[in-house]
């Protein structure tokens, strides 16, 4: 039998960034970091939870984590999770840090 909860997902604060869950108002910088060919090289088309990562000095989008490809099966939940950030930022050890939160 399926519920019908609402599901909130939590704004999650981390030393140097804040994940939050996109919205609308984020649709340009989600644009402009999803058009770099190299963050969408291994990007699937499937439904999913995403949180925003967002540097914590300027409030701008550096990439995105989360759950993907999420399943309902005998109702029981399971989800693959992702992650991608702009280049601009790689080797500054921010994604081990993001993704401790999901461990």
């Amino acid at each position: 039998m399926s519920s019908n909860r609402k599901v909130e997902f939590p704004t999650l604060e981390m030393e140097r960034l804040n994940l939050r869950i996109l919205t609308l108002r984020d649709s340009e910088g989600v644009f402009k970091h999803f058009s770099d060919e190299e963050i969408i090289a291994f990007h699937i088309e499937d439904l999913g939870c995403r949180w925003g990562l967002f540097d914590k000095n300027d409030n701008s989008l550096i990439g995105t984590c989360g759950f993907h490809y999420l399943r309902n099966t005998n109702d029981d939940f399971t989800a693959e999770v992702g992650f991608d950030l702009s280049k601009q930022r790689w080797g500054r050890g921010l994604m081990v840090k993001a993704r401790l939160l999901f461990d």
